[in-house]
């Protein structure tokens, strides 16, 4: 990550949607090669400096207990909906990062469709709904940052959803298991994609926002929408003339209405116009790139030497579990 960063030269986040420690939604025993890989991923992570993960499902595999030391321990789990007995969020809901001169809100949504809420979270917790914990959140903070960022393991058409009610978001970032590598999607006012999960890939988005707070691509949008509705005015116009009904009061009624509601939609064309071409040096623009991280990447020297802890931990428990147990010496009749 750190040659990507130093290609870039600007500020960066580095984050990630969630279900990076296991494969699988069954609970990881331990100790176990599964559980020792888990805890590696988080230490590092922890050495990259990471500015938010969100809790997925297969986040929760690893055990509630590591995800809550690692937690307490500064590592920046997010999940808005886990919920305790009394309601209280699990983990931190989101978290305010400065990039560059920018603040950005990064929030953290858990699906749960991966793995048995039943099996994964201790008595009385739960797994709200978005739609229950979000409009609060994004309320909260939006007036504080510049973009909100949501890190997010529902579904696709949830994560759709989600764009379509909340123009404050400006990216999410999915973790979708049925899904790999995403190209960026405008939805909304946001920019929706994901990279490959279990380090397959790492994707980058480089971002020039600007605090007006929309893409480019969505000025064009509507320009094309309010276009489309004057052709569709024009339209019903002619076809309105073509009776001929001269001056009958309701004929003469609709036509005044349909004459105003073009002069209508052609001022808001003009103003919408008007505010493209002063704005569009403003307008905010994104490019992506999926790097594969293949074998030969050169490591950097702290996280090789993580990984080769990590391994050779594996590998000692690995031998240790097939090593037969010590033999026994029976006691010795005393005289």
């Amino acid at each position: 990550m750190s040659t990507t960063v130093k290609e870039q030269k600007k500020p960066f986040l580095f984050v990630d949607a969630g279900n990076l420690l296991s494969r699988q939604p069954r609970l990881l025993s331990a100790p176990s090669p599964e559980r020792l890989t888990a805890e590696g991923i988080i230490a590092i992570y922890t050495a990259m400096q990471v500015d938010g993960v969100a809790v997925g499902p297969l986040d929760l595999a690893a055990g509630l207990d590591l995800l809550h030391s690692s937690h307490k321990q500064g590592f920046p789990w997010l999940s808005a909906n886990l919920l305790d007995a009394q309601g209280k969020p699990l983990f931190s809901p989101y978290r305010i990062k400065e990039a560059g001169a920018l603040k950005a809100g990064i929030i953290g949504l858990t699906g749960m469709s991966a793995i048995d809420p039943a099996t994964s979270l201790p008595g009385g917790a739960s797994c709200a709904q978005w739609q229950t914990v979000l409009p609060d959140i994004i309320g909260k903070i939006a007036s504080q940052c510049d973009i909100l960022i949501l890190l997010s393991s529902l579904n696709l058409k949830e994560n759709q959803e989600i764009a379509q009610q909340f123009s404050e978001i400006g990216v999410i970032i999915t973790a979708d298991p049925k899904h790999g590598n995403m190209n960026p999607q405008q939805i909304g006012n946001a920019m929706i994609t994901q990279t490959d999960r279990q380090g397959k890939y790492q994707g980058v988005l480089t971002i020039d926002w600007h605090k007006n707070g929309k893409w480019g691509n969505l000025q064009e949008e509507e320009l094309r929408n309010l276009r489309q509705q004057l052709t569709a005015r024009e339209q019903q116009w002619q076809q309105m003339d073509a009776r001929k009904n001269g001056q009958q009061p309701e004929y003469m009624e609709e036509m005044k209405k349909m004459a105003s509601a073009r002069a209508t939609l052609e001022q808001d064309i003009k103003e919408k116009e008007r505010q493209a071409e002063k704005s569009s040096r403003a307008a905010s623009t994104l490019s992506h790139k999926f790097f594969p991280l293949t074998p030969d990447i050169p490591e950097e020297a702290r996280i090789k030497a993580l990984v080769t802890t990590i391994s050779n931990n594996i590998a000692a428990l690995r031998q240790q579990n097939n090593s037969p147990p010590p033999a026994t010496t029976p006691p010795r009749n005393q005289p």
